[in-house]
């Protein structure tokens, strides 16, 4: 098992890659050419449709005796989701908007609607007191870290140097890479063993629409022996790479607005010693690709001759496609069911799963194909929340911007428990550590736990006091420098040891500021002499 993950992830990524695309094949069936209508799925720009995804776990029940409860009951919660789409618009490839649901087991669901442009994306959640924004803008999604994109540039210079690409100019550069491409890619897929085309009669949103219907049925070996031959293909027809990449770069050097859009120095351009060679990048690009899938059928036979038995077992018959598609007379898809099962029937080698199998459902099916599409436009308001606000809060932050009622609110607080906070304090610690006093009495950095917890801590001048302002708790608590006594809600309370500064940092006693805080605090052994002193709390 561990020189089989041990390969370069490229072997896996194609693995995934290609049983989204399994149905589609180099020969037509009964008529049906699976080239072209496989080319028309990839040149859809607008449509209406409704989806979903549904993801089963089968756990081991054995596997999980002694776990604790919460960690069974959070097991079983995400061993059967679903997301539902209900009605999905898509005007173009930046304007598009959705609602549906979140789906755990048969009772709980959490609703949602997401509109997005361009420039903003506004999510709505059931439970949720505010929306949830999301500036899309070059600006705002890099607008963190200073910069616009990789080259450097301050936010906004970049997007100030790039000139505008006419949407329509760049859908129909889109076409024109993808027939380039497929003519290689999709000419060479083969088709699988079990396939079936039939004529059909099919609800497509309520209306009936006379389809084909593609049924595939495909086991572990079946997948493994199309993907062995579809790479053989793809190996064999060097004529057919070279046209591809011909034809690539042809599209690109005629296109100059592309680069400028993309940020990126144009490669073509340039005179003298500098200048690039077409031809040489040519041939440069297509011996690297070539190179790689030789690797690749390299890898693929190395696999099949290692001494374990990884393989079969995951490629086995026990793991199952299946497949439902239907094309219009346009040769656009119009309604699809993919199921993904995998139940192993032996005990695999490398170990006990807490699972015994899965299985991964997708169904959609879609109308107004290329259409005139008029997605929900996002607005954005005052009270909405941004989303790298949302990110930088404390988990009690967040779960005040739900209805405690909700089920979002449960989820979130009594099942994922996004309220507990945690301070590790360890041995190797050099900045402001832990100390343990003669009479062993632990004191902890003030400022530093506080801001952790997500409280604040000032300073008043006049009083020369410092004042904790817990916002989880509601907790005040006012401290004074080198007094033993707090001031807890208005109420004084003797404190185990007084407000200590140490090389400038000021400390307390970790047990007084727990209890005040509603904390746990404890020394924990981790052998060797070493141990962690950790303050825990959930909010």
């Amino acid at each position: 098992m561990k020189s089989f993950l041990a390969r370069p992830s490229k072997l896996l990524i194609l693995l995934l890659a290609l049983t989204l695309i399994f149905v589609a094949g180099c020969q037509a069936v009964s008529n049906l050419d699976f080239n072209t209508a496989l080319k028309n799925s990839l040149k859809v720009t607008s449509s209406e449709s409704k989806q979903s995804l549904e993801f089963k776990l089968l756990l081991d029940e054995e596997a999980y005796e002694g776990a604790p409860e919460e960690e069974l009951a959070i097991m079983k919660l995400v061993s059967n989701m679903k997301l539902q789409l209900d009605h999905v618009k898509a005007q173009d490839s930046s304007n598009i908007s959705m609602d549906g649901s979140l789906i755990f087991g048969e009772t709980a669901s959490i609703k949602f609607s997401l509109k997005m442009s361009d420039k903003l994306a506004v999510m709505e959640l059931e439970g949720a007191k505010h929306p949830f924004v999301l500036d899309l803008t070059s600006e705002g999604l890099l607008g963190l870290t200073g910069v616009s994109d990789l080259t450097g540039l301050p936010a906004g210079a970049a997007s100030a140097e790039a000139p505008a690409v006419d949407e329509a100019a760049l859908t129909a550069l889109g076409h024109q890479m993808l027939d380039t491409i497929g003519s290689y890619v999709i000419h060479n897929l083969p088709n699988p063993e079990r396939i079936e085309v039939k004529p059909v009669n099919e609800s497509i949103n309520g209306s009936p629409t006379s389809l084909m219907k593609v049924h595939v049925d495909l086991d572990g070996p079946e997948i493994w022996a199309w993907v062995k031959k579809y790479v053989d293909a793809l190996v064999a027809d060097r004529a057919g790479l070279d046209k591809m990449i011909t034809g690539v770069f042809e599209i690109l050097q005629s296109n100059p607005n592309v680069w400028a859009a993309a940020g990126t120095i144009n490669p073509f351009e340039g005179s003298g010693l500098d200048a690039e060679d077409p031809k040489e990048a040519i041939k440069e690009a297509t011996d690297a690709i070539a190179l790689l899938l030789t690797e690749l059928q390299g890898e693929l036979k190395l696999l099949e001759e290692e001494p374990d038995e990884t393989l079969d077992e995951i490629f086995s018959k026990d793991l199952t496609i299946k497949a439902d598609v239907y094309f219009d007379n346009k040769l656009d898809i119009r309604k699809q069911a993919y199921e993904l099962s995998y139940v192993p029937t032996v005990d695999l080698e490398y170990g006990i799963l807490p699972v015994k199998g899965l299985t991964i459902k997708v169904e959609s099916e879609t109308w107004n194909v290329n259409g005139d599409v008029k997605a929900d436009a996002p607005v954005a308001s005052k009270t909405d929340i941004s989303l790298d606000k949302l990110l930088g809060m404390q988990g009690y932050q967040v779960l005040k911007q739900f209805d405690e009622k909700s089920f979002a609110y449960d989820l979130l607080k009594n099942k994922l428990h996004i309220g507990k906070q945690n301070i590790t304090w360890y041995p190797s610690d050099y900045y402001n550590p832990v100390i343990l006093t003669a009479d062993n009495i632990t004191i902890i950095p003030l400022r530093d736990t506080v801001e952790q917890l997500g409280a604040t801590l000032t300073y008043d001048a006049k009083t020369k006091s410092l004042k904790v302002n817990d916002g989880a708790t509601n907790t005040t608590i006012v401290l004074k420098n080198g007094s033993d006594t707090a001031i807890v809600n208005g109420k004084n309370v003797k404190w185990a040891f007084p407000v200590t500064v140490i090389n400038g940092t000021t400390y307390v006693p970790a047990r007084n500021l727990a209890a005040a805080l509603k904390a746990k605090i404890g020394w924990i052994d981790m052998g060797d002499d070493m141990r962690i002193f950790t303050l825990d709390r959930e909010v």
